[in-house]
C-alpha cells in the first residue's frame, strides 16, 4: 500500500494499481533523445506486473503498530515482503519469463539493499539465492552467486527501465515535490542520464531531461481517502476503509 500524506489524513494507493500507472506513463517512453523500449511488450508487461502479488495484502491493509499510521510497503517484515515478491515474479513465469525475470531483478534490488545494511542477515542471503536460482532459469544462463550472474546487457538495461517507471510513478502516488532519478538509460548502447522530477502542487510534475514522445500527458488513479491519521488496530483501519470513499487523483506531466 502507498500512503499519500494529506493535510487532514491519507490517501491510499493499491500498489497494482501504482504498477498500472507506470505502464501507463512507460506507454509514452521515447523521444529523440530517449530510446523506445526493447522488447516492448516484455518490459511494459513487466512494469504493469512488478506488483501483482500485493492485490491480496491490500484488499487488507494493517496498521503499523510503532506509528497507528497504515502500514506502507517499506515497513513489512522480510518475510511478508518475500512471500508478496515470491507471487509477484512467479505469477506470469510460465507465459512471460523475461519479464518475470526483470520483476525478480527489481526485488533483488531492495533484497540486496537489505544485505548491504546487514551482511549477516541470513534471511535476504536465502532469498538471495531463490531470486539468483530464479532469474538464471528465466534467462537461461548458468548458475551461481547471484553476484556473479552474468546478466544481459539488455536485460540489466530494461531493469532500469522497470525501476525509471516504478520511481516516476511513486513521484506522482506519494506526491513528491522533488526527487531525482540516476542511470536512466538513453539508449541499449550504455549511454545513461540523471533526470529530475519536479512539482509545485503534487498533482503537476515536469521531467526534464523530457523522455516522452508528447509534451505534456495525464493520468488518472483511485485512491482510498481516509479522514484519520492514526489507528487504534486493524479493525479500525477497516472500518474506516469500509466506507468506500474512494476517488480518482489526476495527474499531469510536462516538460
Amino acid at each position: 500500500m502507498i500512503r499519500r500524506d494529506e493535510k487532514d489524513g491519507w490517501i491510499l494507493i493499491r500498489q497494482h494499481d501504482h504498477a498500472k500507472l507506470s505502464y501507463q506513463i512507460m506507454e509514452f517512453w521515447v523521444n529523440n533523445l530517449f530510446s523506445a523500449l526493447k522488447p516492448k511488450d516484455e518490459v511494459l508487461f513487466a512494469i504493469k506486473e512488478h506488483d501483482c502479488g500485493w492485490i491480496e495484502w491490500d484488499s487488507n491493509p494493517k496498521v503499523n503498530i510503532l506509528n497507528g499510521y497504515p502500514m506502507n510497503f517499506m515497513e513489512m517484515n522480510a518475510n511478508d515482503q518475500y512471500e508478496i515478491w515470491s507471487r509477484s515474479f512467479l505469477k506470469h513465469s510460465s507465459r512471460h519469463p523475461y519479464a518475470s525475470a526483470l520483476i525478480a531483478l527489481h526485488f533483488a534490488k531492495f533484497n540486496q539493499k537489505t544485505i548491504d545494511k546487514n551482511p549477516d542477515n541470513q534471511v535476504a542471503i536465502a532469498y538471495r539465492h531463490e531470486f539468483q536460482k530464479f532469474v538464471a532459469r528465466m534467462l537461461k544462463i548458468n548458475n551461481g552467486n547471484f553476484n556473479s550472474i552474468k546478466i544481459p546487457i539488455e536485460a540489466k538495461i530494461n531493469l532500469r527501465m522497470v525501476q525509471a517507471g516504478d520511481l516516476i510513478s511513486l513521484a506522482l502516488c506519494h506526491g513528491w515535490s522533488s526527487t531525482e532519478i540516476s542511470d536512466v538509460p538513453l539508449d541499449y548502447n550504455g549511454k545513461s542520464t540523471n533526470i529530475k522530477i519536479t512539482s509545485p502542487d503534487r498533482l503537476c510534475f515536469q521531467i526534464s531531461p523530457f523522455p516522452f514522445d508528447k509534451d505534456e500527458i495525464s493520468f488518472k488513479i483511485m485512491g482510498m481517502r481516509l479522514t484519520s491519521k492514526k489507528f487504534k488496530n486493524n479493525q479500525e483501519l477497516k472500518k474506516e476503509l469500509d466506507s468506500e470513499n474512494f476517488e480518482n487523483i489526476e495527474f499531469n506531466i510536462m516538460k
